[in-house]
This record gives structure tokens, C-alpha cells and sequence, in this order.
């Protein structure tokens, strides 16, 4: 059941971070790894407040500033996860002209989708076993 709370908080997540990604690059031109840490700093606060009160909400052993700071280096994790995606995808696809009949857009959508399922590992795994584990009782 955690992992499908995980889920949902990650579905509306991978929404805001898509919606502030194709604001920042597709709309405003930023560069797509720019565009990408924005929407990942834009999200985490919307992450950390509903997995902390939703999806680990029985772990009531594991203090607030302890998981925050722990949840946040577990997003960074992710994020250079997502941003090394990124940055490989862009690479292969200039390279090899791999799905260049797409629209610009369209391409740069795909990568990022590619992006957030390779983070989604890590993070999930890094909330679970240390940002959002009690404290074990003394």
C-alpha cells in the first residue's frame, strides 16, 4: 500500500514537474536540465509534505527535521539521477538523429517521462529504507 501512496504522491508530482518543465523550456527556452531542476525544487515541497503526512504517515518515530534533510538528499539523488537521463538522452538522440522526426517538444517530453522513471527507483527506495525509516527506540 505504501508504494501505491508513493505512486499517487509521484503521479501528481511527475504533473507539477512536467507542467513547470514545459513552462521553463518549452515556453521560456530554458535549457531542458534547467528546466528540469526547477520543476524538481517546485515539487519537493508538495513530495515531502504529503509523503510525510501520507505515504510514511505510520512512521511516526522518524522526526520531522531528521526526514526533511534526509528526503531532501534523497531527491538530489534522484535529481542527478534524472538529470544524467537527461543529459545521456539529449546526447544519443543529437548523435544518432534518434527521434528527430518528432517535434522538438514532443522529444524533449519523451526524455523527460524516460527521466522521472529512472529517478522514481531511487528516490522510492531512498524515502523507504533512510529519509522516512524511526528511529529505533532507545
Amino acid at each position: 500500500m505504501r508504494f501505491v501512496r508513493f505512486g499517487v504522491v509521484g503521479i501528481i508530482n511527475t504533473l507539477i514537474t512536467m507542467a513547470v518543465f514545459n513552462l521553463a523550456a518549452v515556453l521560456l527556452h530554458a535549457p531542458a536540465l534547467a528546466a528540469n531542476a526547477l520543476g524538481w525544487v517546485v515539487g519537493f515541497a508538495n513530495s515531502y509534505f504529503w509523503n510525510r503526512r501520507w505515504t510514511f504517515a505510520d512512521r511516526t518515530g522518524a522526526p520531522a527535521g531528521r526526514s526533511l534533510w534526509r528526503f531532501a538528499v534523497a531527491n538530489v539523488v534522484a535529481l542527478a539521477t534524472s538529470s544524467a537521463v537527461i543529459a545521456a538522452l539529449q546526447t544519443v538522440t543529437r548523435s544518432t538523429g534518434l527521434g528527430m522526426d518528432l517535434s522538438a517538444p514532443l522529444l524533449l517530453n519523451i526524455i523527460e517521462a524516460v527521466a522521472i522513471v529512472a529517478s522514481l527507483a531511487v528516490n522510492y527506495t531512498l524515502a523507504t529504507l533512510w529519509a522516512f525509516r524511526e528511529t529505533p527506540a532507545a
